[in-house]
């Protein structure tokens, strides 16, 4: 019989997704210079434009493609460095 408390412990590197002043916590699946796919265990509307949050570095992103999962709500995300960028 399976231990109902025990819990995975993840091995995929966390970043954050800034939405205006709130950080909502989400998993790296993937990640370039240039893109990054990532997963979002929370509900709620994420704008197209948005900052990114990986190790202490922010980078402004737009989404490219979203996709709701059973696991959660993937985001394939364009990243872009700069201050040009244009967020919500």
């Amino acid at each position: 019989m399976a231990n109902k408390h025990f819990v995975h412990t993840s091995t995929q590197p966390k970043a954050m997704i800034r939405v205006g002043r709130f950080d909502v916590p989400c998993t790296v699946l993937s990640s370039t210079d240039a893109a990054a796919h990532v997963r979002v265990l929370t509900t709620g509307g994420i704008p197209e434009y948005l900052k990114f949050v990986r190790e202490g570095e922010i980078l402004y992103a737009r989404i490219a493609v979203r996709k709701q999962g059973p696991l959660g709500l993937d985001l394939w995300l364009d990243l872009q460095k700069g201050q040009d960028a244009r967020v919500a």
